[in-house]
């Protein structure tokens, strides 16, 4: 029998997507590094599932959305971000990146996020901006609102 998962974790997190076959190839180029599994894919939606994390997903915008464009910091979504266990699975993610000739927007460095935290951050096709860090646990931080 299998376990319920915890309460607040995420069941799944979609994107419209305005190239649907241009995005399926590049979310399918690194979702199964990352240990998800892609679960369905049809000419609407592609989903990919990580038993611990949850589902990610694709879907194909209406036509008469496609050509709006997402700006980043607008209201709405502004960035993804998945863990790695270490610096190095940063490392060696990256350079998949650079491979595949993805839009690299900073490359892998320390940030003054948390104690520790190392990142890479890319944008897919949309330019929606996506991220692999790491950051050991547990994370505390300096801003608890009581």
């Amino acid at each position: 029998m299998s376990q319920q998962p915890a309460l607040g974790t995420i069941h799944h997190f979609y994107f419209n997507v305005s190239d649907y076959k241009k995005s399926v190839e590049f979310y399918d180029s690194f979702l199964p590094k990352l240990g998800y599994k892609m679960i369905r894919n049809n000419d609407i939606y592609s989903t990919w599932v990580n038993q611990s994390l949850g589902q990610f997903g694709i879907t194909k915008a209406k036509e008469e959305y496609k050509d709006l464009k997402h700006t980043r910091y607008a209201v709405g979504y502004h960035h993804m971000a998945w863990n790695a266990t270490s610096k190095e699975e940063v490392d060696k993610f990256y350079e998949l990146l650079v491979e595949k000739n993805y839009k690299i927007l900073d490359a892998p460095k320390d940030y003054n996020y948390a104690p520790v935290y190392y990142a890479v951050f890319w944008e897919d096709p949309d330019g929606f901006k996506l991220e692999l860090c790491y950051v050991p646990f547990p994370y505390e931080s300096e801003n608890k609102q009581e």
